[in-house]
């Protein structure tokens, strides 16, 4: 093998390394990171329900800015579910079965639902549009 060789095989390998590289991050900053966001957000979303749950509550012991609080993390996560919708959109047909991604129209039932629950964080947990809301979202999100 003479010096020609070994340069053309380095090049070659150097050139495969960085288009292997390239596509890898690709792949991962486009649908494995997306993915594991969503994850992320449901998560978030199922503390949220057991966390806020008895804001409204004289006994809570939240207040008036505890009240304020939920209704910013109720926007924020369906906003937040939103979002993530529209970075997934290209892949959505491939990845929308489980155990990939929730289907759209669940994200969308559930990010509605905890913007009425935002606008209802006032009221008794076991109002019945407050329970009915509580159970979209968990539903939608699959959250047990």
């Amino acid at each position: 093998m003479n010096w020609a060789d070994a340069f053309v095989t380095a090049g070659l390998t150097a050139g495969l390394g960085f288009i292997a590289f390239v596509v890898g991050q690709l792949v991962l900053t486009l649908i494995v990171q997306p993915v594991q966001e969503q994850a992320r957000i449901v998560g978030e979303v199922a503390h949220a329900l057991t966390y806020y749950r008895g804001v409204s509550s004289d006994t809570s012991g939240f207040g008036p800015e505890g009240i304020a609080e939920a209704r910013r993390t109720y926007r924020d996560l369906a906003a937040r579910l939103r979002m993530n919708l529209r970075v997934l959109r290209i892949w959505y047909r491939v990845f929308a079965r489980p155990p990939f991604v929730l289907p759209a129209e669940n994200v969308r039932k559930a990010a509605a639902a905890l913007i009425i629950l935002s606008t209802t964080v006032r009221k008794d947990h076991a109002a019945e549009d407050v329970q009915s809301n509580r159970a979209v979202v968990r539903e939608s999100l699959n959250i047990e």
